[in-house]
């Protein structure tokens, strides 16, 4: 037999490497719309530690603390407890506004079902929701620095204890500015999502209810500085004090409702639409059991009667559905949040009048 001699056709297509394997195109990396700011570098510092994100907080504090009682204890006196309260403003003031920004990314995760949007849309919404623009949020921290160092210039500065007392005021000072500009930027961030991104659907209205969480304990975050105030110096809350406390009640609970009331119309019209057409496969439904009973179908009757319970508990069932995008327990803890500090000058007020 005779070999027959390889081509150089064939020569060519064996040395040539065969096709690899499929490479599934990868999505674009993430570019974050603006820059991060200054305390959102120091959260996420934070929560590169290998402890719980709240530890950094309490030691922080404690370590004030610490150093107050070393200031004082050198001239013989104790620290009052609205001493260490004004102390521990800022430090919780800064523990909120990263518990909010974790609050809301989780937030956003529960209602990820319910959003219209892509991934990449999804990625830019988490990022605005859980970090400030890094020029704003300095100018604010800035210009809430200066107002509260202006605010303090007739002060004696004194003692030691009283420069401590000086920086947590200051310290105070940028934390309200910087809470401020978080919860009301954060808090329309929701309501635009809502009204722009969200598919409501009033069968599956779980993942809607997601952003009250992030509302309430926002405003529920509010309350608790005031419930402290209250503790600590009840007898400051008189005249115009008095009015303050009540319009930052009264702010904490708009802070709550505000950003839900968009979802809370979405919702009403979803529920009405589908009252609409319940109603009229009801309407339907008995004009064709009327036609066989008076052609004296009885079993057809039957049968209709069975889909004519069947809407009517549909129609029960759409009835029960609230329109209010939240649980009964998120409401109740912000009740509870609202009624505690009411509570709490209610106690010392009844204690005093018993004691005189």
């Amino acid at each position: 037999m005779t070999q027959r001699k390889t081509t150089r056709a064939e020569a060519s297509s064996r040395s040539r490497p065969g096709p690899g394997p499929v490479v599934a195109p990868q999505a674009p990396a993430f570019v974050p719309p603006y820059r991060a700011s200054w305390f959102d570098r120091l959260t996420a510092a934070i929560d590169r530690l290998p402890v719980p994100y709240w530890v950094p907080y309490l030691v922080a504090f404690l370590a004030s603390l610490g150093l107050e009682l070393v200031v004082v204890g050198r001239v013989g006196e104790s620290v009052s407890s609205e001493q260490a309260f004004t102390i521990s403003l800022p430090f919780y003031g800064f523990w909120l506004v990263h518990y909010l920004n974790r609050r809301a990314a989780s937030s956003l995760r529960v209602f990820r079902s319910a959003f219209t949007g892509s991934e990449s849309e999804l990625e830019e919404v988490h990022w605005r929701l859980t970090t400030l623009p890094a020029m704003p949020a300095l100018v604010i921290s800035l210009s809430a620095l200066l107002l509260g160092v202006a605010s303090s210039l007739g002060w004696n500065p004194g003692s030691p204890d009283q420069v401590l007392s000086n920086l947590a005021y200051y310290a105070t000072a940028v934390f309200a500015g910087l809470y401020a500009y978080h919860a009301v930027r954060q808090l329309r961030l929701v309501t635009s999502l809502y009204a722009k991104r969200a598919r409501v659907d009033i069968h599956n209205v779980a993942p809607l209810y997601s952003f009250s969480i992030l509302s309430a304990h926002t405003a529920i975050g509010m309350l608790l500085v005031l419930s402290g105030a209250v503790l600590i110096t009840p007898e400051g809350l008189v005249e115009g004090f008095l009015l303050a406390a009540l319009l930052f009640g009264a702010l904490a609970v708009l802070t709550f409702l505000l950003p839900l009331a968009g979802l809370h119309r979405r919702l009403a019209e979803e529920k009405d639409l589908a009252l609409a057409e319940n109603g009229r496969r009801w309407q339907s439904s008995t004009a064709e059991l009327y036609r066989r009973v008076d052609r004296r179908d009885w079993a057809g009757a039957d049968r209709l009667n069975a889909t004519l319970t069947a809407l009517e508990r549909g129609r029960a069932a759409i009835e029960r559905i609230p329109t209010w995008p939240w649980r009964p327990e998120t409401l109740r803890g912000l009740v509870a949040a609202l009624v505690l500090p009411v509570a709490i000058w209610l106690v010392q007020y009844g204690l005093e009048r018993l004691l005189q």
